[in-house]
């Protein structure tokens, strides 16, 4: 019977299906990723979130034909390893996207309108009605880098606050930004000229400290951003500086680099950053869709 070893805390919707069809499943989100490994030496097919898999981890499974990563991208996975040893790799594309999506809109009201500092505030009774002046979203422009599932269902998901969307993908035909209403642009026009920026690029080598003090002092001031992509693609060193001196009116990041963010981290002394801990792809919707789609 072949072995499908899932380490990590998978939606139980996935074990079920590949049980009802002969597969033998190991669900474990709870030992440590190297013994439980070692205790599965045999596992065929190792179906993982956001552990990283690295040739030591590979090289323990001798038997193992496919890696398959319930979420989007493949940053944790050396995969080049993998399949130097014929290991195919997939993820599931589109199956957190929603989830994401919804998150950046979540990020830009709260960051605009002060709600976590506003909340805080309240609940220490105080009642500081002018302190928090915000911000409307209706009629501002909104910059989006990458414009793949995630990107495309933000700016349907903005369509009612009648923004301007400007886009960067070269991906994307300029009959489909079109459809979608997003004026396709460089990356300096974005930062320019947008209220909101938001991120949706994958990390990899050029990617990886691409958003610098360079672009974000092209951002003019009162400006947001928004990353709910990856931690290392920002210069977290650069956007703590434009926050500090006013540059840039506040920041919406549900990734940090690295992950978790320290406690000490310089961002936690600035009132106008929320930071979540990587959880805009964590619904209960979007748990069990890649769960299924994996």
């Amino acid at each position: 019977m072949r072995k499908v070893l899932i380490p990590t805390k998978l939606d139980k919707f996935a074990a079920t299906m590949l049980s009802d069809r002969g597969y033998n499943v190991v669900l474990d989100g709870a030992t440590p990723l190297a013994d439980l490994v070692k205790a599965n030496s045999d596992a065929e097919v190792l179906i993982v979130r956001s552990e990283k898999i690295t040739p030591e981890i590979i090289d323990l499974l001798p038997n193992l034909k496919l890696i398959v990563r319930a979420g989007a991208g493949y940053n944790t996975i050396d995969t080049k390893y993998a399949r130097k040893h014929d290991i195919d790799v997939m993820n599931t594309p589109g199956a957190n996207s929603y989830a994401v999506a919804e998150e950046v809109v979540a990020m830009m009201l709260a960051a605009s309108r002060h709600v976590v500092a506003a909340d805080i505030s309240t609940r220490k009774g105080d009642w500081e009605k002018s302190k928090f002046m915000g911000r409307e979203l209706t009629g501002k422009t909104v910059g989006i880098l990458g414009l793949g599932h995630i990107g495309q269902l933000l700016v349907k998901r903005l369509s009612g606050f009648e923004v301007k969307v400007l886009g960067y993908d070269p991906m994307l035909s300029p009959t489909l930004a079109e459809k979608l209403g997003v004026e396709l642009t460089s990356i300096e026009h974005i930062f320019t000229d947008s209220d909101f920026v938001s991120l949706h690029i994958p990390e990899n080598d050029e990617t990886r400290g691409m958003i610098n003090r360079r672009l974000l002092e092209l951002m003019k001031p009162g400006a947001m951003l928004i990353n709910c992509a990856r931690g290392p693609i920002v210069d977290e060193a650069a956007l703590i500086e434009a926050l500090e001196n006013g540059r840039l009116a506040g920041a919406g990041l549900d990734v940090t680099d690295p992950e978790p963010v320290a406690p000490d981290s310089p961002l936690f002394k600035l009132p106008n950053v929320i930071v979540t801990p990587h959880c805009a792809p964590t619904t209960v919707e979007s748990a069990t869709r890649v769960s299924k789609i994996a």
